[in-house]
């Protein structure tokens, strides 16, 4: 059977995905009882939330959900990108929880009717949690989402970020330069903020200025003044960014492009000496110039104020402790020929003969039983060179752009996901939930 079109191709996909977000663990009936004898027994609420934050953390959470329904309130992780359900919560267990998290949060206990959000810090042997809350009034209650930043956590090297060589290698070029910006783009949850913070590291030393505005501070850099937007004190981005070009920065990083005029004056600032790093919401790394030519930025000024673009996703890796190899299927071995079509790789090249070789899971209490543990980014890195840069003051469409882009070894974002499945770090059905 050989794919001979997008239909087919896409009818196949179907077939292949079984989405698996389940998590199961006895370290959560665990953690369920010593919640609910805090709660019950000694009505002690810190210790409860200590405990879930803490907790959280050790199963690599990002986030902690107190979801209402009718009768009880559901506890759920975000666990690598997907959420786990935890246990349940009685009402009068959410109640001493949910006034302790405001208590602490310092936000308005007889406020119910609209939302509200701030953060609280905990200290855990030397390490500084800062836990963001965030309540959203609703039918039955208030949900509460809290946000979990360790920000004493090394930042990862770009190295261990995961590019393939020729995008590591066109970004170790662009971080070089002393002006333009760099762009990472994504949805939400695709890793971008750590993707600057890797840049800004590898970058950071005392002969230069770096300044930072962000949303939040997710970890705390040495020789870099940062910066975090306060809109309840009118510290917003827009304001921040004036009185930060009177600083004499030589790196500039911005959490996120929102509007026009950050754009302009990201943008401003990169055409006058300084090296300029932020993230935009983009789909692909060619999309993200029609995006910001939407919201009204000349295409004249992106041509001169841009060095490269950064689009990634993140994926979860196979659990390393239950992997097993296993040859491609009829099925995958035609979805990675198609993927792959448009490359040529020799490890690839010789595989069509002999068919792929992927990795599967065999399930262990170590990844929770979710086959699946921590996460890897899968790339794609468009830089810009005098012809693109013609073709973006020419108006050219993204398909245009990205024509030109593969005649200088751009990799797409589908044929790295397809490099990483052969490598042992991921799946078939993983690479296929997350893509667009």
């Amino acid at each position: 059977m050989e794919i001979k079109d997008k239909e087919q191709f896409d009818k196949i996909v179907v077939q292949l995905i079984w989405d698996n977000n389940s998590f199961k663990s006895e370290k959560f009936e665990e953690l369920e009882k010593f919640v609910k004898e805090a709660l019950d027994k000694s009505q002690d609420s810190e210790k409860a939330l200590t405990l879930i934050t803490k907790w959280a953390l050790s199963f690599n959470s990002s986030d902690v959900h107190y979801d209402i329904h009718e009768d009880y309130v559901q506890l759920r992780f975000r666990i690598d990108g997907n959420l786990a359900n935890i246990f349940t919560l009685s009402k009068q267990q959410y109640k001493l929880t949910l006034e302790r998290l405001k208590y602490k949060s310092d936000l308005k206990l007889n406020i119910t009717n609209i939302p509200q959000d701030w953060k609280y810090r905990i200290i855990d042997e030397d390490k500084k949690i800062d836990v963001r809350i965030s309540t959203l009034p609703v039918k039955l209650w208030e949900n509460v989402v809290c946000r979990i930043l360790d920000s004493s956590s090394s930042v990862p090297s770009i190295d261990d970020l995961g590019f393939m060589w020729a995008s590591k290698r066109q970004i170790e070029k662009s971080i070089k330069k002393k002006n333009w910006m760099i762009l990472v783009t994504g949805p939400t949850w695709s890793g971008k903020t750590t993707t600057l913070y890797s840049i800004l590291n590898s970058l950071n030393n005392s002969d230069k200025k770096i300044i930072t505005l962000e949303d939040p501070i997710e970890y705390e850099l040495s020789w870099v003044v940062q910066s975090e937007v306060n809109e309840k004190n009118w510290y917003t981005y827009v304001n921040w960014l004036k009185a930060l070009m009177r600083q004499d920065p030589d790196i500039i990083m911005i959490w996120e492009i929102r509007d026009l005029e950050t754009a302009q004056i990201a943008s401003q600032a990169s055409l006058t000496w300084h090296l300029v790093l932020s993230t935009l919401h983009t789909k692909s790394a060619a999309e993200t110039l029609e995006r910001l030519i939407n919201i009204g930025v000349p295409s004249y000024i992106l041509s001169s104020a841009i060095d490269i673009i950064i689009a990634q996703r993140l994926v979860r890796k196979i659990c390393p402790d239950c992997i097993e190899q296993v040859d491609a299927n009829p099925e995958q071995n035609e979805i990675i020929k198609w993927m792959m079509k448009d490359i040529w790789i020799e490890a690839v090249s010789k595989a069509k003969t002999n068919g792929f070789k992927l990795y599967k899971w065999a399930w262990c209490e170590k990844c929770w039983h979710s086959w699946y543990k921590w996460r890897v980014g899968i790339y794609e890195v468009l830089s810009f060179n005098d012809k693109i840069r013609t073709l973006i003051r020419e108006g050219a469409s993204p398909a245009e752009i990205l024509v030109e882009a593969r005649n200088q070894d751009m990799i797409l974002m589908r044929e790295d996901w397809v490099l990483k499945a052969m490598r042992w770090k991921t799946t078939l059905e993983e690479l296929f939930r997350v893509i667009d």
